[in-house]
């Protein structure tokens, strides 16, 4: 099960640490839980010396579709990857909305992440009236396939696991809504199929989800069949709660 945190823009570095050696001294989070935190890029160096040696990993909250240049404020899959990541974050309903990223932005992106060598969480959500008017299916098939790995006459080859889906309903990010456990298994299932049509080599492709998931909700949402893990957003702030959500997974 991957349990995943994102930190969103949070913490300083003396909030970061803290977190995170209450997170590695922690007797209760099971071996087979699949930790990843994903900081302020700020925070990634003084992050990376704590875990480097623990079974947690480390990722971006974004990276740039460009190697290198006159791009100010991104940062590269290269930089990503020397700063020790292991994954990166991409397409989040926040960058979608905030910054207007579109799905072939995402998509260009998860290119180059993976052609570099980052594992990519790439995340897909419909709107409250995209779910209310029923065409929550559809948008979600159109993002995608839209977002997955593509470049105009290159080709890539990916392997298990190289890809996380992540779906977030935007609809319940931040705000204490979730899915009933109906809405997540339709959508998880559908996803799934739509990854088994557009790979014909059946690759292992997570998908998990996100939106309000906290300690009290993921109990039930980690025994959905269709779910391989959650992103956290608020609740991976918090250490005890963030350790119970892993708890939950077994």
């Amino acid at each position: 099960m991957i349990i995943a945190g994102n930190w969103k823009m949070n913490c300083d570095s003396r909030q970061a640490i803290k977190l995170v050696n209450e997170i590695i001294k922690s007797n209760d989070i099971p071996i087979e839980a699949n930790i990843m935190i994903f900081p302020p890029s700020i925070l990634i160096p003084v992050i990376f010396p704590l875990i480097k040696n623990t079974k947690i990993k480390l990722g971006a909250q974004d990276c740039s579709l460009n190697d290198n240049g006159a791009y100010t404020g991104q940062i590269s899959s290269d930089m990503i990857l020397d700063a020790g990541c292991e994954y990166v974050i991409l397409g989040h309903s926040e960058r979608r909305s905030m910054c207007k990223e579109t799905s072939s932005d995402v998509s260009l992106k998860s290119f180059k992440a993976i052609s570099k060598g980052l594992n990519v969480i790439i995340c897909i959500g419909e709107s409250l009236k995209e779910r209310e008017d029923n065409s929550f299916l559809s948008i979600l098939e159109t993002q995608l396939s839209s977002s997955l790995p593509q470049s105009i006459g290159s080709q890539i080859e990916v392997s298990d696991f190289q890809i996380t889906i992540a779906y977030e309903p935007i609809w319940a990010i931040g705000s204490g809504k979730v899915a009933t456990n109906e809405n997540i298994e339709e959508v998880h299932k559908f996803i799934k199929n739509c990854l088994n049509d557009y790979f014909e080599n059946s690759i292992k492709i997570p998908v998990i989800y996100g939106g309000s998931v906290n300690a009290n909700n993921s109990s039930q949402i980690l025994k959905l069949n269709s779910v391989d893990g959650v992103l956290v957003g608020g609740a991976s702030l918090k250490s005890d709660d963030f350790i119970k959500i892993a708890k939950n997974s077994l």
